[in-house]
């Protein structure tokens, strides 16, 4: 035996096994393995924010990216696209919302949006801490 970097033909084929795999042990939920959510915010013509969020699997529920320009920050933008991913994901059925972010990117955002941390990395030489957060969409605000 020998181990030996991936071609993307081979990265496909594991992928493809591990899906086939777990489709055998524990059927998806859902017609397909990802469902994607996605929002702009335009300002005219000018892309000012966006979100992409993915129901996965099971219904499992993920925010992938949030991004707003400095500009726009502290407008409400970020809070209406995170609403609007988690209606969707709501409606699509997912139960729960998960999402990392760094310590310097935006964590109080999130705990202002009803986000609850359950996990964290440290990451010493980087000098950063990754967050992992988490809402349950059953409930409302």
């Amino acid at each position: 035996m020998k181990i030996l970097k991936s071609t993307d033909e081979q990265e496909t084929y594991i992928e493809d096994r591990l899906e086939a795999y777990n489709e055998k042990r524990h059927p998806l939920t859902q017609e397909r393995p990802a469902v994607v959510f996605s929002y702009t915010a335009l300002e005219g013509q000018d892309v000012i924010g966006g979100i992409i969020g993915y129901a996965s699997l099971y219904k499992i529920g993920y925010i992938d990216t949030l991004w707003v320009n400095e500009k726009y920050r502290h407008k409400s933008i970020g809070t209406q696209l995170l609403k609007k991913v988690e209606e969707d994901l709501r409606t699509f059925g997912c139960e729960i919302v998960h999402l990392e972010t760094f310590d310097f990117q935006g964590p109080e955002f999130y705990k202002a949006n009803h986000y609850t941390e359950f996990g964290r990395l440290e990451y010493p030489t980087a000098q950063v801490t990754e967050m992992f957060l988490k809402k349950d969409l059953r409930i409302t605000e």
